[in-house]
């Protein structure tokens, strides 16, 4: 199973996350409350994903991200954010692939675990391997007040600096030039190890004018205000006037006031394994079928979709499939998969005789990788079934 390492100082919020993720049994939670115990635990353990606060009592979120650079490049990074301040946001497409992300506290636990699985797909599909872009480590240094050089290397040949004083880009340096477009050049390196070492006197003086989230390409996250709450109005004549000839008759017990009814333990199992398939890049949807085609629970994301407008017709192929591979000594069908120009069909079927004949079709975009949701379809049937 894998290892996640979570880094905050505040023993309270480690322990609520802990708490939170109890129920899910994806990967191994392990804590530290500041970045020594983080590297000793990186050089005790194999971690995949690490989330680390930008604010920690013996160095700061870059000084560890620092670490990570040079001695684990290809390990995904979550960066959670302090309260009240913000986090960058990058364009569409621009950081899907990223191995370095951000989240505001509070967050919920469920946004935090789709992070970490989607880091977590990130390895398991090789994407990690290129390592952090330095345009998604540049907000860092302004979220943390950074005052410092940073050496920069990418590849074996492009070594370059940076200068900050309290989160501001001073100045950067690179092949014998320096200055703003020195500064956007860098700002496209990937797979970068970085060293932090105190900001020399001689480049404390501003070269550059633009904003640093300018230079990542970024913007920061607009807080929303808050929304103001409902105000109760006095029951007017209207109000409470019997319905009109137009209007419908008012049942003396109205669906619409009737409490909703509790979601099936089907339901709850798919809400709750279905993470780890939302992690997925290209991921629309998956639903469970009875032996008919029936849909009997359903996860989407994006645009909803209506498997039930569907789901009978594909049912009806993984029979045939069955049916026929049995017939011609195959032995029995345990998936299909189509790939059309407008998506992924993905078609499984559970174990009979473990968990009941049901099946399961899974959506997703014509360019995503269906091999890998094969497999993590694979991994979720049984976890689902066995918690239904």
């Amino acid at each position: 199973m894998d290892n996640v390492l979570i880094v905050d100082g505040d023993r309270e919020h480690l322990a609520a996350i802990r708490k939170g993720f109890k129920e899910l049994h994806h990967f191994e939670l392990l804590t530290a409350l500041n970045g020594k115990t983080a590297i000793e635990t990186l050089q005790q353990a194999r971690v995949s994903v690490v989330a680390v606060s930008t604010l920690l009592p013996d160095m700061d979120g870059l000084d560890l991200v620092a670490y990570l650079t040079r001695n684990h490049t290809a390990t995904p990074c979550i960066i959670m954010t302090e309260p009240g301040n913000p986090s960058p946001v990058f364009p569409a497409g621009a950081g899907s692939d990223s191995i370095l992300s951000y989240i505001e506290k509070p967050f919920a636990f469920g946004a935090l675990a789709s992070m970490i699985l989607a880091g977590l797909n990130l390895k398991d599909e090789g994407l990690a391997i290129k390592g952090i872009t330095l345009r998604h480590l540049l907000p860092l240094a302004a979220l943390c007040g950074k005052s410092c050089r940073m050496e920069v290397t990418s590849g074996k040949q492009k070594k370059g600096f940076l200068y900050f004083k309290n989160g501001m880009l001073l100045d950067a340096l690179f092949n014998s030039q320096s200055g703003e477009e020195v500064a956007r050049q860098m700002s496209a390196w990937d797979q970068i190890m970085i060293a932090v070492s105190p900001l020399p006197e001689k480049r404390n003086i501003p070269r550059i004018t633009a904003e640093l989230i300018d230079i990542a390409g970024a913007k920061w996250k607009l807080k929303e205000p808050p929304a103001e709450p409902l105000k109760k109005k006095p029951p007017t004549a209207a109000s409470v006037a019997m319905p009109d000839s137009r209007a419908a008759p008012v049942a003396s017990s109205s669906p619409a006031m009737a409490p909703p009814e509790p979601a099936s333990r089907l339901e709850t199992a798919l809400k709750r394994y279905s993470l780890t398939l939302r992690a997925i890049k290209g991921y629309r949807g998956v639903a469970i079928l009875s032996p008919d085609g029936s849909v009997l629970a359903a996860d989407t994301v994006g645009e909803p979709i209506d498997f039930s407008s569907f789901a009978s017709e594909f049912n009806n192929v993984i029979s045939y499939c069955n049916k026929t591979a049995s017939q011609k000594g195959f032995d029995q069908c345990t998936g299909v998969t189509l790939h059309t120009k407008k998506g992924i069909i993905i078609m499984m079927a559970s174990d009979v005789y473990k968990y009941g004949n049901f099946r399961f079709i899974g959506l997703m975009a014509p360019d995503a990788n269906g091999y890998f949701m094969q497999v993590q379809m694979e991994k979720a049937i049984p976890q689902i079934l066995a918690a239904e």
